[in-house]
């Protein structure tokens, strides 16, 4: 009779769930259990103060859900396979390497999630336009250097080759670059397991109801289809209202909580602190987190959301980076992070939201805000204690990925047409959700939302009312002025 290892943990939002043996020893090793000292959703506790729950609980989660649509999929295996360390067929090795990949797609995580990642991504970037080579400062890159390189006792890539997984290819499906186009889509997609477990999770601990949606029943209606010989994932005809709803949800989420004013504005200070921070040896170069994920798993535990304030707590009560005295500028920033002191959000036209439909739209607006932005430079150029922070996303929030329109290739990496999102119809023939009538997404799929942001100090804002520069600017740069037409949703 076989032996089976079966741990239960409990989980808020699913209940129970149950780990292999190799999933529980990749949950005890020092790597994933930093996650437990990372907030999923970055400074938004300081809005919601129910969100403080953690990377290490998304994992689960996801891990959970992927569980669920394999089994509705028919790529599952039963419980005495799945959890009998003894068998390694190629479908029971499938159906974990599902599960891992969900369980390990956050596993380079940064301290506070986005927001401290983006300074290093956003130092990288400047390093480039230095004529330096780029260095790939993000989480997907770290998450690989610790599902590759870790060949040691207690390292993941030693616990996934023992398990009879193989990393190369695990790490391949989480970053959505697999041969295997179904493989990428339940972990990259529209529709994927990340995305299921982290609306409804972090619906549940903010208390906003915009992330809750028909999990089991979503689940229930998706199937594999062949298309061009590739199987993929497609949607039952019958759950076209319970996906677009889920679309909807997803897009209000990232709109009203994620990009809109609220704990937004505290990611965006860390941000610019963690760059300066970056910039100046006060944390980890990239470079030195690649070597601790390789030489010293327990220092890399280290690289959480206390690390990263216990160097805001360092730099406010000493006001210094080493030798070197902190500028007033970042000072300000990093008392206004820890004190929850908000900056001030310049919400005046060309810096209000758009739907865009093309490319040429967005850009113009772009262009607007950039010399709108270098304008304020200009005139608080010498004025003391005046500063600005802008961000111009790089990526808008869409309903759903039909094609990019902003880029002339369809997303998911190498699943071509198969990125879009595929209905079974009633006569089992594949079709693309804009190709229905009724379908919500034939009209919403055409617009993004673009989400720019200029924040200030307090001071900073006063000054541009007193002297004027406000209202210069709103007849200088508004896009309705200018003739530029906005979308409208």
């Amino acid at each position: 009779m076989a032996e089976l290892f079966k741990k239960p943990i409990f989980d808020s939002i699913h209940g129970f769930i149950n780990l292999t043996k190799t999933e529980d020893q990749i949950i005890r090793s020092a790597y994933f259990q930093r996650l437990r000292w990372i907030k999923q959703l970055g400074w938004s506790h300081y809005i919601f103060p129910g969100a403080t729950h953690t990377r290490f609980a998304h994992a689960l989660g996801a891990m959970h859900v992927m569980h669920k649509i394999l089994l509705a999929i028919g790529k599952a295996v039963p419980d005495e396979k799945l959890f009998d360390p003894k068998v390694h067929d190629a479908k029971t090795t499938f159906h974990r390497t599902m599960r891992l990949a969900a369980l390990l797609h956050d596993i380079g995580t940064f301290p506070f999630s986005h927001s401290v990642e983006y300074g290093y991504i956003n130092h990288d970037r400047e390093r480039v336009r230095q004529g330096k080579k780029a260095i790939k400062a993000n989480h997907e890159e770290l998450g690989a250097q610790i599902i590759l390189n870790t060949d040691f006792d207690g390292g993941i890539t030693r616990l996934l080759t023992q398990g009879g997984i193989d990393p190369k290819e695990l790490s391949l499906i989480i970053q959505g670059q697999s041969e295997s186009v179904l493989s990428n889509q339940l972990i990259h997609s529209d529709v994927d397991a990340d995305r299921m477990d982290y609306l409804l999770r972090d619906s549940y601990h903010t208390g906003v109801k915009y992330g809750v949606f028909e999990l089991d029943y979503l689940i229930a209606n998706m199937t594999v289809v062949s298309i061009d010989g590739k199987e993929a994932i497609a949607i039952n005809e019958s759950a076209l209202t319970s996906l677009e709803y889920f679309l909807i949800s997803r897009y209000a989420w990232y709109t009203q909580i994620i990009r809109e004013g609220t704990g937004y504005k505290f990611d965006l200070l860390a941000e610019r602190i963690s760059r300066y921070f970056v910039e100046n040896n006060i944390i980890y170069s990239f470079d030195e987190l690649k070597k601790l994920v390789a030489e010293k798993p327990k220092a890399f535990f280290g690289f959480n959301d206390s690390y990263f304030t216990s160097k805001l707590h360092q730099a406010l009560e000493t006001g210094m980076a080493g030798n070197a005295k902190i500028p007033a500028q970042i000072m300000e920033m990093i008392e206004m992070l820890m004190f929850r002191i908000a900056p001030q959000l310049l919400r005046v036209d060309p810096f209000e939201p758009s739907l865009v439909s093309t490319p040429e739209e967005r850009q113009t607006l772009v262009s607007r805000i950039q010399d709108a932005v270098e304008y304020l430079r200009e005139k608080l150029n010498g004025k003391p204690n005046s500063w600005i922070l802008e961000d111009i996303p790089s990526k808008d929030v869409s309903f759903a990925e039909k094609k990019d329109p902003f880029k002339k290739k369809t997303v998911n990496h190498k699943s071509g047409e198969l990125g879009l999102i595929k209905i079974l119809d009633r006569e089992n023939q594949v079709r693309s959700i804009e190709e229905f009538s009724q379908s919500l997404m034939r009209i919403l799929a055409e617009y993004k939302s673009f989400i720019p942001r200029v924040y200030m100090s307090v001071q900073t804002y006063d000054l541009i009312q007193k002297e004027g520069i406000l209202a210069d600017l709103q007849s200088k740069f508004s896009t309705r002025k200018n003739g530029i037409k906005k979308a409208q949703g």
